[in-house]
């Protein structure tokens, strides 16, 4: 027999009670009935209003599911006030087969081997070990795994992906190499990944100057390779880039040069005439920012391990130069030139970065947001740019770089 869909609702409903009980895991020392009412399927049934056919076919489902012995319906005044589950091993068994639905402790051991045999096996990654041990006590403690299985598999696929990645990738790329779908990472996933790769703690030193959840989600991902958009990294300055196949570029002052970021692991010598290497934060600063005998590197976007390893080969070969860093006069900007000079192991000056700028552009300057209090406090203990972080929080003042390099 085909069984309508009010009759797999009314069976659903009745197998759910069931499988919530206490008699359904054994801790129940009564006999517990199982039963729900009409309207709790057809929610019009008891109303004069509704039409007396729809109400007669909805009995006559009623009784279909009664005749195959399946549940006992209760009537008052020639309508049904009740449904009841006849509640026995062998019509539980029926009801899932229907339903075609496993019995849900079988689900449930059948998620927990699912989730272990990532979490056992030597080559995933830690992070998803520790997701999947997450999941694997949910279910343990009789609670939902946080996603369908079918999910938390193409999660984990793209875990392991971006965690293995050491080539950089778009993120349309990486939801084709994974979901066979260019839209469904952005759709679907992206969200629910990079929320696992923000609660790992893998990640805290790198986002811990970031409080825009947007831009902690572009660190993270650059960090793992993965970019939205192609990066680039440009120069302007005297020097010559060589490559690995023989080719080489010639590098002028007045002409910038922009180099696809992913190409830069290619190159096998960078030659710099110029006595200063400067490193500037922001692509307009960048264009209009003019020093005779500076060679100019603007990495565009997070200073990921990739361009940190760019640097330190640069610094490789010209170790002689005296290096700068140009950004924001901001708690970020100080932050950020501290992760550079931390990462790298190069002892970078900060340029056009000091008091006197704030003093000589306060009119252009503003006001500190809450976020860059807690920062600035933060370098403060760490002890480090102690006298400007106090002058900015005692003056209530920061400044963009971009006011700087077109004032001078």
């Amino acid at each position: 027999m085909i069984n309508s869909n009010i009759q797999k609702h009314i069976l659903q409903r009745l197998l759910t009670k069931y499988e919530s009980s206490k008699t359904y895991k054994g801790t129940n020392l009564l006999l517990q009935n199982f039963s729900i009412k009409p309207t709790d399927i057809f929610k019009e049934y008891d109303k004069d209003s509704t039409d007396i056919n729809a109400i007669e076919d909805f009995e006559k489902e009623c009784n279909l599911l009664e005749s195959e012995k399946l549940i006992q319906l209760d009537w008052k005044y020639e309508r049904i006030i009740r449904i009841n589950a006849i509640a026995t091993t062998e019509n539980w068994k029926k009801i899932r087969t229907i339903l075609e639905v496993k019995d849900k402790k079988q689900q449930k051991q059948d998620e927990i081997d699912f989730y272990t045999s990532f979490y056992e096996d030597i080559n995933s990654e830690q992070i998803v070990k520790d997701f999947c041990k997450h999941q694997i006590e949910r279910l343990e403690n009789d609670k939902k795994a946080e996603y369908l299985q079918e999910d938390s598999k193409n999660i984990i696929s793209l875990l392991d992906f971006i965690l293995k990645n050491k080539n950089e990738i778009l993120e349309r790329e990486l939801s084709i190499s994974v979901l066979a779908n260019s839209k469904t990472w952005e759709g679907k996933y992206k969200r629910k990944v990079l929320k696992i790769l923000r609660q790992s703690g893998y990640f805290d030193s790198l986002i811990e100057k970031f409080s825009d959840e947007k831009e902690i989600n572009k660190v993270i991902l650059e960090e793992c390779n993965v970019y939205s958009n192609p990066s680039y990294v440009y120069f302007k300055g005297n020097g010559k880039i060589t490559f690995e196949n023989g080719e080489f570029f010639t590098v002028y002052p007045d002409i910038p040069f922009a180099l696809y970021s992913q190409s830069i692991s290619k190159i096998m010598s960078f030659e710099i005439e110029d006595a200063k290497i400067m490193t500037v934060e922001n692509l307009t600063s960048f264009n209009r920012i003019k020093e005779s005998e500076t060679f100019f590197i603007f990495l565009s976007g997070y200073h990921n391990s990739v361009k940190q390893k760019f640097l330190e080969k640069i610094y490789q070969q010209n170790s002689n130069k005296t290096y700068f860093h140009f950004g924001d006069i901001d708690p970020d900007g100080f932050f950020i030139l501290e992760n550079l000079k931390k990462k790298t192991h190069i002892d970078f000056n900060q340029y056009k970065m000091g008091i006197e700028e704030l003093e000589k552009y306060s009119t252009f300057s503003r006001t500190l947001e809450d976020n860059d209090i807690i920062k600035a406090k933060s370098l403060i203990e760490k002890g480090k740019f102690v006298e400007i972080m106090n002058y900015m929080l005692k003056k209530n003042i920061k400044l963009e770089q971009e006011i700087i390099s077109c004032k001078e």
